[in-house]
């Protein structure tokens, strides 16, 4: 264990907790950990979870905490329980501190507790635009929030990174500059073991036939996810093609809204398990993902593994796996007559659907694995 590194990871959220940061920390730990090295994750508490858990190299602590936001916005309690776990803490020794998404007041408290223990972190960044709450005010609001919290975190922390280019362009919005990228990436193994012990038949399952085209969907039902204009664009085209279908999986606010103007051939399914994620990649012919806030979508490394066709925006770091039509398609913006042309036309196009998504899997193998994001940070700690 001569070699073994000790490294914290700090995520204000994480399972069972669903989500695309979630997803990152786990699957980044689990190579750390296959590799020898140990891991210790701080996080957030959640109702029956505890506290403390413990296995193998790994530990787990979860820090006292309000869910705000229906979880999505956790805040630390500054009491007696986080004061003790305080001070055992800084008498331990680590190679390296990475804290995930600077807009959470856990990594604020964290880049303050490494620089008590003289302790070298980096922040890593997943987005590509401010958060959208769904109001104009309490978006504002959240936008001053952001840029306050950040000025505090660069005060302690001098190192930044992101999932992707995207993501270290956003960061100048901020005023910092870095080439450091941690890239998002996909567990091969898992995915095709899931693939192929799936049990959901979604085409049995909503009656569709083998011959029609299923459009997939996986990401929250939120403004900044580009749904609604998916949904939009969908009942437009199902008016003269009813051999299409709309999956989609996912939680958000816009729920009952747009289960009230989806077509019989859109079906919202709700959150579902990673299992089933990977079922209704392996049904679909397509990917549509308009989103405007991206970092590196999982669900776009995922679909591409799944050989499913990729529809995307500029926003994030798709466009660095997409970076021609040979690849799949890479849109500006959300824009709905934009999207609706380009599923248009890929619908009529099968082989050359095949052919892009051959590609995009290829460069997702090559490039895009937990492999490659753990040898960089290790590459980072040895620096």
């Amino acid at each position: 264990m001569g070699n073994a590194k000790f490294i914290c990871i700090v995520s204000a959220q994480y399972f069972p907790h669903v989500g695309g940061v979630e997803q990152y920390v786990d699957n980044l730990a689990k190579e750390l950990l296959r590799r020898g090295h140990f891991v210790t994750l701080i996080t957030s508490s959640i109702n029956g979870v505890d506290s403390y858990e413990k296995e193998g190299n790994l530990e787990i602590y979860r820090l006292p905490s309000l869910q705000l936001m229906g979880g999505r916005f956790p805040v630390y309690k500054h009491n007696k329980e986080l004061r003790q776990f305080t001070k055992s803490f800084k008498k331990r020794k680590y190679d390296i501190m990475l804290m995930n998404m600077r807009f959470f007041l856990i990594s604020l408290y964290a880049v303050r507790l490494a620089k008590k223990m003289n302790l070298r972190c980096i922040m890593l960044d997943h987005g590509t635009s401010h958060l959208n709450t769904g109001g104009k005010i309490t978006s504002w609001l959240g936008e001053l929030f952001e840029h306050g919290i950040t000025w505090m975190e660069k005060r302690y922390c001098k190192e930044f990174a992101g999932v992707s280019g995207a993501t270290l362009d956003w960061l100048k919005h901020f005023h910092i500059k870095s080439d450091i990228r941690l890239y998002n990436a996909v567990d091969l193994k898992k995915i095709e073991t899931l693939k192929e012990n799936g049990k959901r038949d979604f085409r049995k399952e909503f009656n569709i036939p083998e011959e029609d085209i299923v459009i997939s969907f996986v990401g929250r039902i939120t403004l900044e996810k580009g749904i609604r204009q998916l949904v939009h664009v969908i009942n437009k085209l199902y008016e003269t093609r009813k051999n299409i279908w709309l999956i989609a999986a996912g939680e958000g606010y816009l729920m009952d809204e747009l289960k009230k103007e989806a077509c019989d051939h859109i079906k919202l399914i709700g959150q579902v398990c990673m299992e089933d994620v990977v079922s209704l990649l392996n049904t679909s012919e397509i990917f549509c993902l308009p989103s405007f806030s991206e970092g590196f979508p999982t669900c776009v490394l995922e679909a591409g593994v799944c050989d499913n066709y990729v529809i995307t925006t500029f926003r994030g770091g798709a466009k660095e796996l997409i970076t021609d039509e040979g690849f799949g398609t890479i849109l500006p913006d959300n824009n709905e007559e934009r999207l609706y042309q380009a599923l248009n036309e890929m619908i009529d196009r099968p082989d050359y659907r095949k052919e892009a998504a051959s590609r995009c899997r290829e460069r997702i193998v090559s490039n895009y694995t937990w492999g490659h994001t753990a040898e960089k940070l290790l590459s980072l700690i040895d620096a």
